[in-house]
């Protein structure tokens, strides 16, 4: 695959319309939309609600338009070859038509990313976008076939709001509170925040919460030389103290030790 432009949360008003006839060649084009819109599937438009995926393969006729006052998309141009075509087939994503996913914030954050490294001029920019990009589709097509008792809670606000939460637990642990403020935010009672949570995500919120904070200290542990109480701070730790005792619970070692065997 190569991506030859790309853009990140481009935003339009009411009159934003894409109508390319005859569609793109050689290129793919890849749409996150973060508004709903409306699109044109053969000779049918049809409403697309917001956090759904459109991949139009080279040459498919492209339209797609605002329709309310606000539009907004993430989006970049591909192209693929034979082995690319292959991967697509394999991870069974739709093409040429709208699909809602429900991991829209995480696939958001990897065009971020994508973006930033597609633009910039560091040593390697370019493979690590390719490398991101590889990575979100086998997150889009995790989301697309997740087990089928998932489905109903989907089409839910519930499901919605534990997404988000679960982006901002493993990107952002340093701005989680307790498990009590969490719920409180979210509107919803501990309880039902603990049981959901363990339900749809397989773990426990607060392992899950331990777990990222722990993974950032590793990050920080082995990329700086930060000290060890600062660390705590940008995990979301009260303490070093505290970041000490759950970094040995789940690594086996002290920090000072975790860093010396990344030297």
């Amino acid at each position: 695959m190569d991506i030859y432009s790309i853009g990140y949360h481009h935003a339009h008003d009411r009159d934003f319309v894409i109508d390319r006839p005859n569609g793109i060649s050689p290129s793919w084009l890849f749409l996150l939309f973060h508004a709903e819109c409306e699109v044109k599937i053969g000779k049918e438009i049809r409403s697309v609600p917001k956090n759904s995926v459109l991949i139009y393969t080279d040459g498919t006729p492209q339209y797609y338009r605002a329709c309310n006052d606000y539009y907004m998309d993430d989006w970049f141009h591909f192209t693929v070859d034979p082995a690319d075509r292959k991967l697509f087939r394999e991870l069974d994503i739709p093409l040429n038509r709208p699909f809602p996913i429900g991991g829209a914030p995480e696939c958001s954050e990897i065009i971020r990313a994508m973006t930033y490294e597609f633009y910039n001029s560091k040593d390697y920019h370019y493979d690590i976008s390719l490398l991101y990009l590889q990575m979100m589709l086998f997150h889009l097509s995790r989301d697309v076939h997740t087990k089928p008792q998932t489905t109903a809670m989907k089409a839910s606000a519930k499901y919605d709001r534990l997404v988000s939460m679960r982006w901002q637990i493993q990107h952002a642990p340093e701005l989680i509170g307790t498990v009590q403020e969490l719920a409180e935010s979210y509107a919803m009672s501990i309880s039902s925040l603990q049981h959901s949570y363990k339900s749809l995500f397989g773990v426990s919120i607060t392992a899950d919460i331990s777990e990222s904070r722990v993974n950032r200290a590793k990050s920080l542990l082995s990329t700086s030389t930060m000290p060890l109480r600062q660390i705590a701070e940008q995990c979301g730790y009260h303490s070093e103290f505290h970041l000490m005792r759950q970094f040995k619970e789940q690594t086996g070692m002290t920090p000072s030790e975790y860093r010396n065997f990344c030297k």
